[in-house]
């Protein structure tokens, strides 16, 4: 969020989608666990929020092509070399965003205590205000947290076998969805994606 706007790689993507394709794009930001419910309830049209493709929720959405594969950091305080690994987790407060892959990563750390939050700002304070020892999060999502908050780190980073996509009711956004393909490739192809990626400190992240 800057001066009241939202802010982000997924943003500046879809309104370049959106300028490019002829839509007038209004963001709204909603916990990510209620993301697809809305959707599901028309409230949304469409989702570009660092949300990954998986075989359960290609049940309930449509998705684009993935436009970036997923890497999940992991972040601390600064100097809190207690936890300088995945395995130095065991036993301690790790914090997710309620819904996402990386709650389901989390579960995965054994005897960790996984501390839930509905928004990304909120996992990003517990942290500074020691409620957690570490959190998990996608570093598409995290970059602009970091300029912004130079008291934390990343001290571990992980490929995931996910991509991101954009996600749409199921059945409903056919002919958009091919649209948004084609429009994803010119993108990649006359070199606005990777400026973006480069806008962001993405750039040798891609695939």
């Amino acid at each position: 969020m800057k001066n009241g706007e939202l802010v982000g790689f997924d943003i500046d993507l879809i309104k370049q989608i959106g300028k490019n394709l002829g839509y007038e794009i209004e963001m709204k930001s909603q916990p990510f666990d209620a993301l697809i419910p809305s959707l599901k309830a028309g409230k949304l049209d469409a989702i570009i929020s660092g949300i990954t493709v998986t075989e359960a929720r290609k049940r309930l959405v449509d998705f684009t092509d993935e436009y970036f594969k997923s890497t999940q950091v992991y972040l601390r305080k600064k100097g809190n070399i207690a936890v300088n690994s995945k395995k130095s987790l065991s036993g301690k407060k790790v914090g997710v965003q309620l819904g996402t892959i990386q709650e389901f990563e989390a579960n995965k750390i054994k005897n960790a205590n996984i501390i839930t939050n509905d928004a990304t700002v909120n996992v990003i304070l517990d942290l500074k205000n020691g409620k957690t020892d570490a959190v998990i999060l996608e570093d598409i999502v995290v970059m602009e947290f970091m300029k912004k908050n130079p008291d934390i780190e990343i001290f571990y980073e992980e490929k995931l076998p996910y991509g991101m996509a954009i996600a749409f009711d199921k059945g409903k956004h056919s002919e958009l969805i091919k649209k948004i393909n084609e429009e994803l490739k010119k993108l990649q192809e006359n070199g606005q994606y990777s400026e973006l990626m480069r806008k962001y400190g993405l750039e040798m992240k891609k695939n």
